[in-house]
């Protein structure tokens, strides 16, 4: 390999290959510096060698699937001036003295950390490092700041568990991007109310749009703290509501079967004289195993879709067949679905008409209270508190979308998918102690182009002193 040198590109001129050879799965790679005069850096009288001295460099690029062992030679110089006797050794431009690890390491290890999906584990293995050099060098080159705050910004909740006074995340999202602004460690109001506070006036004026799900606080903070902004509910969070309510009620119906067939069995046994197998009802059965089909969006529902085998009841069924079944345990489900899916069909019918869908929603409010069920009367109750936010949430706004700019409804979708990351984050490293971590990690991921500092910050910004004495532990991954 006579461009070796040119592959690894290195900064030092003056370099030359010694020798390269494979084994297994690995190329080994001899370098040195080239043999010139060395003269004293302190009084320039003439130096000469000690000998060579191998060094293992960590140096984590591949070629031809190969993985690369750098092995240089470091030749150690001592000063022939009786009165000095200084000794020099040489030095490489790839990697800093008493370092085992090239430069590029520290660089790929960070841009490692732009996965999400990769822990800070199994980044170690792959740079062969310590799992605590990895996360050091991570901390050390990457301090992520808040970002301004937008026109549109979107709050909401994440649940990272960090410790009991870091349970609930707070996340900023700027709707239009659909980047991160910021997280916080809590959002109870003793830790937000002073972040909220301490932000500059003009930002604060400059917020139009808060999108929030139906938590009040989260709603109060246009009183508080955004004067020029007005509240948006998430659509989605409404129909969630509706849906949990009506799943509350179908979980009380699944419960009165189940006691129903217990006393039914029961009696049986006492009939018998022996104890018998328990087998719940197909009313059971099809009330708790099917809740989807009351559930589910009415553009959902395959009618067309061909029978399957049920192997619990015994016969095939189709989507129509499911629908009389249930209706004829209770046919109060058919109304309740009706009433349900008119929410669905407004929600579907006003995109960029917030004053069409005024009127609308008054009508629909006033149905519900009509319909004489109790679940649906609650329902128009929160529907008639948060109905200015809720007409609120068909204004339409540009939004950078990954093939180009599009028309949007205000909503919450863009950051349910972000707070998804963060929890991908805390399964894979199978839970955080470290907020701090957590999110300079999180917002390293999913800011576009991410920058990472210059130069290191100084090592009480970094490490975090527990007190506990550290135990065994193997710093080469097997």
């Amino acid at each position: 390999m006579d461009n070796i040198i040119e592959f690894l590109n290195l900064e030092d001129s003056d370099v030359e290959l010694v020798s390269q050879r494979i084994e297994r799965n690995q190329r080994i790679v001899t370098i040195q510096k080239k043999l010139v005069p060395h003269f004293c850096p302190v009084c320039s009288y003439r130096m000469h060698s000690k000998g060579i001295y191998p060094r293992t460099i960590n140096h984590p690029i591949m070629q031809d699937d190969l993985q690369l062992v750098l092995i240089v030679n470091q030749r150690r110089w001592q000063c022939t001036n009786p009165a000095c006797r200084d000794i020099e050794t040489d030095e490489f431009l790839l990697f800093e003295k008493y370092k085992h690890n090239s430069k590029l390491t520290d660089l790929m290890i960070i841009d490692a950390f732009r996965d999400p999906n990769l822990t800070a584990s199994y980044i170690a293995h792959k740079f062969n490092v310590s799992d605590t050099y990895a996360l050091t060098t991570f901390a050390k080159y990457v301090d992520m700041h808040r970002r301004p705050l937008t026109e549109a910004i979107c709050i909401d909740e994440v649940h990272v568990e960090v410790s009991k006074v870091c349970n609930y995340a707070l996340v900023i999202q700027d709707f239009v991007t659909g980047e991160p602004i910021d997280m916080i460690a809590n959002r109870r109001q003793e830790i937000t109310e002073p972040y909220f506070t301490n932000l500059p006036t003009v930002e604060k004026n400059r917020v139009k749009y808060l999108v929030s799900d139906m938590y009040r606080p989260y709603i109060a903070y246009v009183d508080k703290y955004f004067p020029n902004a007005i509240s948006v509910v998430d659509s989605f969070h409404v129909i969630k509501h509706i849906n949990n309510q009506l799943r509350i009620y179908l979980n009380k119906l699944a419960r009165k079967l189940r006691t129903r067939d217990e006393e039914h069995h029961v009696q049986r046994e006492a009939y018998f004289h022996r104890e018998l197998k328990f087998v719940p009802s197909k009313e059971y059965y099809l009330v708790k195993h099917f809740q989807w089909v009351i559930l589910s969006n009415p553009d959902n529902r395959r009618y067309s879709a061909p029978p399957r085998f049920n192997y619990k009841l015994g016969y095939y069924l189709d989507l129509p067949e499911i629908e009389h079944l249930l209706f004829q345990i209770d046919p109060d489900l058919k109304s309740l679905r009706r009433l349900k899916d008119k929410y669905i069909n407004f929600n579907n019918s006003y995109g960029n008409d917030p004053k069409r869908a005024r009127p609308a929603l008054h009508q629909l409010i006033q149905e519900y209270r009509n319909s004489g069920f109790p679940l649906f009367r609650n329902i128009a109750d929160t529907l008639d508190y948060h109905f200015e936010s809720i007409i609120n949430s068909f204004i339409v706004m540009k939004r950078y979308c990954a093939d180009g700019t599009h028309l949007s409804r205000l909503s919450n979708g863009p950051m349910e998918s972000l707070n998804r990351i963060a929890k991908d984050l805390k399964r894979n490293g199978r839970g955080f102690r470290n907020f701090e971590h957590l999110r300079n990690r999180f917002l390293f991921a999913e800011r576009k182009n991410a920058q990472m500092l210059a130069s290191p910050l100084p090592p009480e910004k970094y490490q975090v002193k527990t007190g506990i004495k550290r135990g065994p532990y193997k710093k080469k991954k097997p």
